[in-house]
C-alpha cells in the first residue's frame, strides 16, 4: 500500500495478498464516518492503511498479544501521528465493545500439521500463534462467522482474508451463519484472498 511498517519476531510480516484485503474495504466504502474493526490486527498493517488512506474517522484493531500490540502501536504513531487507530488486547471479541459497519480480519489459518513444512524463514521467525489455524486451518473462520454478527450494524460487512483453498468453507460458515452478498475476491496473481460477506437484521438494528 506504499506504507513502511516496522516489523519485529512477534508479528507476521505484511504481504502483498493482505493489500487485497485493504483495497477491497476502501473502494466498497467512501464514508469515513463509519466504525471500522481489524481483528487479529498483528503488526497493525490491516488498521493503519486503512486510517492513513481511507481517513475514517474511527479505526480499531483488536489482537490478544501485548507484543503484538505494541508493534501496532509504533506503526499507528509513526504511520498516521495522534490520528492513528485504536488498539485494544482483547480475545478475539472478549474485550471489544460497541458495534461496527465493517469487520476485517487476517486471522491464523494455516492448518496445524502444514506449520512445519513451511519455507523456514516463516516457519522458524514468525509467530506460531499468529499461524496456526487450528487442524484444518478453519477455527478462527468457524467463531469470526458466529461472532461477528454481535458486533456489526445493520448491513454491516466483513472481509476475511483466506488461504487460496479455504474459499467453499469460509462462504459456507458465511451463509450458515445468516450472511448474505457473499463474494469470494481474487488477489493480483488470481487465487481466492478474500471473502466478504453482509450481515442483516430481520429483526431490526443490533443495538
Amino acid at each position: 500500500m506504499g506504507l513502511t511498517f516496522y516489523v519485529n519476531e512477534d508479528v507476521l510480516i505484511p504481504r502483498q495478498d493482505t493489500e487485497t484485503l485493504v483495497e477491497q474495504v476502501l473502494a466498497h466504502h467512501r464514508d469515513k464516518k463509519i466504525k471500522i474493526l481489524d481483528m487479529c490486527t498483528g503488526s497493525g498493517c490491516i488498521a493503519v492503511s486503512l486510517k492513513k488512506l481511507g481517513g475514517y474517522a474511527d479505526v480499531t484493531g483488536a489482537d490478544l498479544s501485548p507484543e503484538a500490540l505494541a508493534v501496532a502501536r509504533r506503526n499507528g504513531e509513526a504511520i498516521c501521528g495522534a490520528d492513528g487507530p485504536v488498539f485494544v488486547q482483547s480475545d478475539l471479541f472478549a474485550a471489544v465493545d460497541g458495534v461496527y459497519d465493517v469487520i476485517a480480519s487476517n486471522p491464523p489459518y494455516i492448518p496445524s500439521q502444514v506449520i512445519e513444512g513451511l519455507e523456514p524463514e516463516v516457519r522458524d521467525y514468525e509467530p506460531r500463534g499468529a499461524l496456526d489455524g487450528g487442524a484444518d486451518g478453519l477455527t478462527f473462520y468457524r467463531r469470526l462467522a458466529a461472532e461477528c454478527r454481535e458486533h456489526l450494524t445493520d448491513g454491516g460487512s466483513v472481509y476475511f482474508e483466506i488461504g487460496c483453498e479455504q474459499a467453499a468453507d469460509v462462504t459456507g460458515f458465511l451463509a450458515d451463519a445468516g450472511y448474505s452478498e457473499i463474494e469470494v475476491i481474487k488477489d493480483e496473481p488470481g487465487l481466492d484472498r478474500v471473502v466478504r460477506a453482509v450481515y442483516r437484521y430481520a429483526g431490526g438494528l443490533n443495538v
